[in-house]
């Protein structure tokens, strides 16, 4: 099921969910997802140091290609986006889900209709997530457009599974600091380790 705006602030509240920085009297908070804003730093491939290179996606580490062949860009002012481009951003609030709550990552349709997606087909959050949200952005519109840091770049949804999941999110990038590829080791969440209800710390 699908929380409204009011479960959204609740569920926060009670610290069942967590998104921080939060504020519940924002416009952020939408009927039934939250908007989320960009964090000012960006991971932009280098496009001459790629060419001609050709990877085999079931054999190479992503996350040690990706820190080699590309660059970190502070945004915090502005940055020009061009048509065919794609980087690694990551949202300013941190999510915590518990393990009856999912989320999905959706994009905006402001941005949408200029040609930017966000989170390429990766918008599930399991249960047990804990981090800043990567995202995965491009641009297929035919104009530059301008990413500024702190502006809303795409909307959180929540769902409360009809049961609590067995397993809980147990990727490499669970709780890991600082950048958008600093991968953390895997580690397996069992059922127990926490309650169902466990609340978050801000």
């Amino acid at each position: 099921m699908l929380l409204s705006d009011g479960e959204i602030r609740e569920a926060v509240a009670s610290g069942e969910l967590l998104i921080s920085p939060f504020d519940p009297t924002s416009d952020a908070v939408q009927p039934a997802s939250v908007d989320l804003r960009l964090r000012p730093d960006l991971q932009v491939q280098s496009d001459a140091a790629i060419l001609g290179i050709a990877l085999d996606p079931e054999v190479v580490n992503v996350s040690d290609h990706l820190a080699r062949y590309t660059d970190l860009v502070d945004i915090s002012s502005r940055w020009d986006f061009k048509p065919g481009g794609f980087v690694l951003g990551r949202t300013m609030e941190t999510i915590g889900l518990p393990w009856h709550l999912a989320g999905r990552v959706e994009g905006r349709s402001r941005l949408a209709r200029l040609g930017v997606g966000v989170h390429v087909t990766a918008p599930k959050i399991d249960p047990v997530f804990h981090n800043s949200i990567t995202l995965e952005i491009y641009n297929l519109g035919p104009w530059t457009l301008r990413l500024r840091a702190g502006m809303k770049i795409c909307s959180l949804s929540v769902e409360r599974l009809g049961r609590t999941a067995e397993h809980g999110y147990a990727g490499m990038f669970q709780g890991r600091r600082p950048g958008p590829l600093t991968p953390r080791p895997r580690v397996r969440y069992p059922v127990g380790l926490c309650s169902p209800s466990a609340s978050f710390p801000a």
